[in-house]
């Protein structure tokens, strides 16, 4: 996947919406909200996944460019948006839609040849990108596998609730960010920890 300079991301991201403020931009253009607010439902977070990402210390900009049509984009925004929820003096969460305006920034994060969406990029306090992920998460393919092929296709145990599977996977990336952001020589330098 390409990831572009700090400088762009950060002027996508300024042209960012938070969550509420994209859905009721894209509602106001006539673009279908796909079902976000019965998945931000969904998605709550347990006390014990509150209180880790409530011990988040390092800033991160997160930029998810979606489609608000898109039910696997309303699954993991929702998702997303419970995450920084629980931290939002740490977790800066913006959402762009994927349009016409916003081509030259799909083209810089092809999966598999293409365009998808939601593609959601983790940047650090400056910008600097730390991981990037587009797509469906595992469980979501697992449960396309056993669609599309069969249960034999795929080694794993059916989720038992799968849009708790999608938010548990979610959370664990922005965990990952999170220990890789607080781990890093040159933020440890800055912030002298």
């Amino acid at each position: 996947m390409l990831i572009d300079e700090p400088e762009t991301l950060k002027r996508y991201f300024e042209a960012a919406l938070p969550y509420d403020a994209f859905l009721t931009a894209a509602e106001a253009a006539g673009a279908p909200v796909a079902n976000w607010p019965e998945r931000h439902a969904q998605c709550a977070l347990s006390p014990d996944q509150t209180a880790v990402v409530g011990g988040f210390v390092r800033k991160m900009h997160v930029l998810c460019l979606t489609g608000s049509w898109c039910g696997d984009c309303a699954l993991q925004g929702a998702a997303m948006q419970r995450v920084a929820e629980a931290n939002p003096g740490v977790i800066d969460l913006r959402f762009l839609l994927r349009d016409e305006s916003q081509a030259a920034l799909a083209v810089r994060a092809p999966v598999n040849g293409g365009l998808r969406v939601p593609f959601t990029w983790w940047l650090a306090e400056d910008f600097a990108p730390v991981h990037a992920f587009g797509d469906r998460t595992l469980s979501r393919y697992r449960s396309m596998a056993r669609k599309a092929l069969g249960d034999h296709a795929v080694q794993a145990p059916p989720e038992p609730d799968p849009v708790r599977a999608v938010r548990d996977e979610v959370l664990a990336m922005f965990e990952r960010v999170h220990l890789l952001l607080r781990t890093s020589g040159r933020l440890r330098e800055k912030h002298e920890d």
